[in-house]
């Protein structure tokens, strides 16, 4: 019964969302913003019942006080359900997607090569930290060659997902839950046409991948990405978000090094930590694959969060 109830709950929320981004669509920019704020505080202060504890765990893992700790979750709330809303929007007829990719800052792009002749194929490393949709819209709209790797959310209908990619001028790339090795192979055949593959990889996976410990907690991260690299020997490269307004704001950073796959899943998890404690208000702390997670009992702010505490 508990679980229909929340299935019931589960369906009038992702009608009402969806409904909800194609009024905010046809009002521009500006009312997507606006309603996705809006929709970011509402969960904020309707999640209650679990933020306890979440805010206790940002508090020791970024080493502040719970004071700031709330602001920093009650931003992520914001900054990350506008971003959904953001791409939910795109799927509408009604959304201009050069109006919103207009609202992108993206610094670093020499990294990636000029847009006529990037460099052979590369891993573009994102996370669920402001709008990487928009960001790889912009990339793919300055001339790079962008697939985006997505799964279809159970929460959302079937296909709406990859009409968003499209729409942003992104090509979607559609991972097959039952054939892994097909959607490897596909990504490898792309990575070697020359290619830029972007992925998201803060988040565990259920009982597979490689055991990490992850901002305090001993998660199973994905090892396919690591992998793929290697195996097409293209880099790995990070883009770090650096501000939710007034514009999104990203940065391109230098390809991560390692000799093999197990030392690059390392140095992602590495460089995924490290963007988070620099700008821990824009990730998404909420993300249930992190927050059903406990802290190691005898977790300490590494150097790292001590470092970022004091430049703040």
């Amino acid at each position: 019964m508990a679980a229909r109830i929340r299935k019931f709950r589960r369906r009038i929320a992702q009608r009402f969302t969806i409904g909800l981004s194609g009024w905010a669509s046809r009002g521009g920019p500006a009312r997507i913003r606006r309603t996705g704020n809006f929709l970011g505080t509402l969960h904020y202060f309707f999640s209650w019942p679990f933020n306890r504890r979440l805010r206790g765990d940002i508090a020791r893992v970024t080493a502040v006080s719970n004071r700031k700790a709330s602001t920093t979750l009650r931003h992520a709330y914001r900054d990350n359900d506008r971003a959904v809303l953001e791409i939910l929007s795109l799927a509408h007829p009604a959304c201009d997607p050069d109006a919103l990719i207009d609202g992108v800052e993206i610094g670093g792009q020499e990294i990636l090569g000029a847009p006529d002749r990037p460099q052979r194929g590369a891993i573009l490393l994102g996370m669920h930290m402001g709008n990487g949709i928009l960001m790889a819209a912009r990339l793919a709209r300055d001339g790079f060659p962008i697939h985006v790797v997505y799964r279809d959310p159970r929460r959302l209908p079937p296909g709406l997902l990859g009409r968003s990619l499209e729409r942003a001028g992104c090509i979607p790339l559609a991972l097959d839950r039952a054939n892994p090795t097909r959607s490897f192979r596909q990504l490898l055949k792309v990575l070697k046409h020359g290619g830029m593959v972007y992925v998201l990889m803060d988040q565990g996976n259920k009982g597979e991948g490689a055991r990490q410990r992850f901002l305090g907690k001993i998660l199973r991260m994905p090892t396919g990405i690591p992998k793929l690299a290697m195996r097409a020997n293209v880099p790995v490269i990070p883009i770090h978000a650096k501000a939710a307004a007034p514009t999104w704001r990203f940065q391109v950073r230098p390809p991560l090094s390692a000799r093999d796959d197990v030392s690059l899943l390392d140095a992602i998890c590495l460089s995924m930590q490290h963007q988070i404690l620099e700008r821990p208000a824009l990730w998404a702390w909420h993300h249930r694959r992190w927050k059903r997670y406990h802290l190691e009992p005898d977790f300490k702010p590494d150097a790292q969060a001590e470092n970022n505490l004091s430049c703040r």
